[in-house]
């Protein structure tokens, strides 16, 4: 297999020493560097930007009480979730303290919740990529320098991984931490002195352990790996022959049993060291740290998700063993799909090569090993009902790796056919403009990508759950702009996602008949779940005064709520006005009539309201003639659809009116021409008395002024 990429050559006779330190500062240190700042500029620009439901409800509170407690050394404290969360709780903790010393000393303005989430993001971030650039060094050992370093450019640019290696939650971690111990196991494999990379993977596989409790499935992977090529490092080297390989005998389970077995049992104690080391509450109560770590496991991750599951288009409490190979491919880039499509050509290119480069065969095994953790952690994933595709993040790293496989198997051959010394650094720069340039088209929304190839967000949108939080940022920056905002409070499915926002309180959408509320957003994941459907009927009566589309996705709708009132009408003018109830009392010589005004479509004219109040006998006793906004509001030809309106009217009533019953009517007309708009819905109005297409609103009764 020939390395088409690859940065490290055997010196030619007669280089210079200029020119073989050049070469090795590349390899050593620019490279890395490049692979680094590429991991980091994604994960820590804006990080300001949206919370997530589990870091506004979770992660946030959990961090701080996490530091609290450690700093006041109240070790058993430290127990906050059976995750248990510990290596993200520490690292936000190491952001917190950043964020202090930079408002102690003045460098920047004490924050607020957002810019605090931030600070808090900065520690994961910063691990992600010290976590990359240490993954990039440990495959450089495994399979040749070109494909690790395409291998980790797509680990640092891939969208999936960036987008939840920008949050304060836990799966990214956990893939660093998973990933890392698998490749310090392939390293221990294939060294001459394996215990420290032994005991490497024993501390990372305790991190992964302190991370997030589905790292128990790496554990079997870690001792499988060491059986099945560890054994092969004890055997002589000879050349590979063309024939088939014999398997394992059982005469050679033996040797691969007492080679692999003391190895793996040193990172399974170095692993439970570390988890002790790093776990206070291990320290003070370890019966009921580990008995959340095992009730987290067995109840939570045993059963469907409690918000309730999206897939294919249904609302579906377990989506199946299709959910994740599905929602895999779709957070693919294309790139990174047709690598994995392409891999088979790699395969078949080891069929034909059969090169004795140990080089060689170790990266056959390591890819083969990644493939094989990939396809195990999925098969376990699915067995559970609750599923969310960054489950399945753990495997990414493995996925992109193969992928790099393929694209270089698949650049070498166009290689062979252009030529050029340069084309190492062409294929480098191809690749991150591509991924570089879908990472800034999107910025910061992340999450909302998906396959293009595949129909994209237009088609995910049918087929997954979707929302998180994101959009909410702009959902807050629309409501603050209306000169309303302050009337009533906002109604939402994710209210603390929004809150930090706006400047009313918001509450969650239940509480429709419990609070004044003025305006209401209702999130795609709510409609995609069928949540609280009556609630939302009853909000999404009227029409939508704003929609936040990011990338083709509609995240969130947002309404204002009926005005207040008291006798249902639900009459109609002219299709665009709807006159849903209204509100009538009386003061002395005042009736006051209130309606309840929901604008359904644009409104080409400034039209006049007219209301009559007839006696017993039919007679007209008392009229008003205003805009329906009174002089207070705009003039309807200004009117938004989605509006909605509630504006007292007051009219007067003659001196002496005797005490009774008596029968309201309303209409409206242009007041240029006097046309009165047709009534499209609603009780008609005595039309002798009332004229055409005015609606009847009912009786009220009065007394003497």
């Amino acid at each position: 297999m020939k390395d088409t990429l690859t940065t490290e050559r055997a010196p030619r006779t007669g280089q210079s020493a200029t020119t073989r330190r050049g070469a090795y500062l590349l390899d050593r240190l620019l490279l890395p560097l490049l692979v680094g700042l590429a991991a980091l500029l994604p994960r820590c620009l804006g990080l300001a930007d949206f919370f997530t439901t589990d870091e506004v409800y979770h992660w946030v509170s959990r961090t701080e009480r996490f530091a609290a407690a450690v700093g006041a050394g109240r070790w058993a404290d430290t127990i906050l979730t059976g995750h248990p969360g510990v290596t993200l709780m520490w690292l936000g903790s190491f952001g917190q303290s950043l964020e202090r010393l930079a408002a102690g000393a003045g460098w920047v303005a004490w924050p607020d919740s957002l810019e605090h989430l931030a600070w808090l993001r900065l520690g994961p971030v910063l691990a992600h990529a010290v976590a990359l650039i240490g993954g990039y060094a440990l495959l450089r050992r495994l399979v040749r320098p070109g494909l690790a370093l395409v291998a980790a450019l797509l680990w640092a640019t891939s969208p999936f991984l960036v987008a939840q290696g920008r949050l304060l939650h836990l799966d990214a971690l956990l893939t660093d931490c998973c990933t890392l111990t698998l490749l310090c196991t392939l390293v221990a494999c294939h060294a001459e002195r394996p215990r420290p990379w032994l005991i490497a993977a024993g501390v990372l596989c305790g991190l992964a352990l302190l991370t997030k409790g589905p790292a128990l499935i790496v554990l079997p992977v870690l001792g499988l790996t060491l059986f099945a090529l560890g054994g092969d490092r004890r055997t002589p080297r000879v050349p590979v022959s063309p024939t088939p390989r014999v398997p394992v005998s059982p005469s050679s389970l033996i040797p691969r049993l007492t080679w692999s077995v003391p190895r793996y049992l040193l990172i399974l104690a170095v692993a439970a060291a570390t988890v002790f080391l790093l776990w206070p509450a291990l320290w003070a109560a370890p019966d009921r740290a580990v008995g959340r770590y095992v009730d987290e496991i067995v109840t939570n991750g045993g059963r469907a998700n409690g918000d309730g599951q999206f897939f294919l288009g249904r609302s579906d409490a377990d989506p199946g063993l299709l959910f994740y190979p599905l929602a895999g491919l779709y957070r693919l880039t294309p790139l990174e799909l047709l690598g994995l499509v392409l891999l088979p050509l790699t395969f078949w290119g080891w069929t034909r090569a059969r090169s004795p480069d140990p080089l060689v065969r170790r990266e056959r095994a390591t890819l083969l090993a990644l493939g094989a953790f990939a396809l195990f952690w999925v098969i376990v994933m699915s067995v559970g009902p609750k599923k969310f595709d960054r489950y399945v993040l753990p495997i990414w790293p493995a996925l992109l790796t193969l992928s790099a496989a393929g694209l270089l198997m698949a650049w070498g051959w166009l290689r062979a056919r252009w030529r050029n010394r340069a084309t190492g650094a062409v294929a480098v720069a191809l690749l991150l403009a591509f991924q570089g340039g879908t990472l800034a088209w999107y910025h910061p929304y992340y999450l909302s990508y998906f396959n293009p190839v595949l129909g994209g967000s237009a088609a995910a949108q049918r087929l997954f759950l979707i929302g998180w939080g994101e959009g909410m940022d702009q959902v807050g920056a629309w409501l603050r702009e209306r000169p309303d905002i302050q009337h009533g409070q906002i109604l939402s499915a994710l209210p603390e996602t929004l809150a930090p926002f706006v400047p009313v309180p918001v509450r969650e959408v239940r509480a429709i008949d419990a609070v004044i509320a003025n305006y209401a957003v209702v999130y795609l994941e709510s409609l995609q779940r069928n949540d609280a459907p009556e609630i939302y009927a009853r909000i999404r009566a009227t029409v939508p005064l704003h929609t936040v589309t990011i990338h083709g996705i509609p995240y969130a709708q947002i309404y204002q709520l009926a005005r207040p009132y008291t006798t249902p009408v639900n009459a109609e003018f002219g299709g665009a006005i709807g006159l849903l109830g209204y509100s009538a009392s009386q003061t002395g010589g005042i009736l006051t009539v209130t309606p309840a005004w929901d604008t359904r479509s644009p409104v080409a004219k400034d039209l006049t309201l007219f209301l009559f109040v007839f006696d017993a006998a039919g007679t007209k006793v008392a009229q008003i003639d205003v805009p329906p906004g009174g002089v207070s509001v705009k003039p309807t030809s200004q009117w938004q659809p989605g509006e909605q309106y509630g504006v007292p009217l007051p009219v007067p009533l003659p001196a002496g009116l005797p005490a009774g019953t008596y029968t309201l009517a309303l209409g409206l007309y242009a007041p240029d021409t006097g046309a009165r708009v047709p009534r499209s819905a609603g009780p008609a109005a005595d039309r002798e008395r009332a004229g055409p297409d005015a609606v009847l609103l009912g009786s009220v009764m009065l007394t003497t002024p």
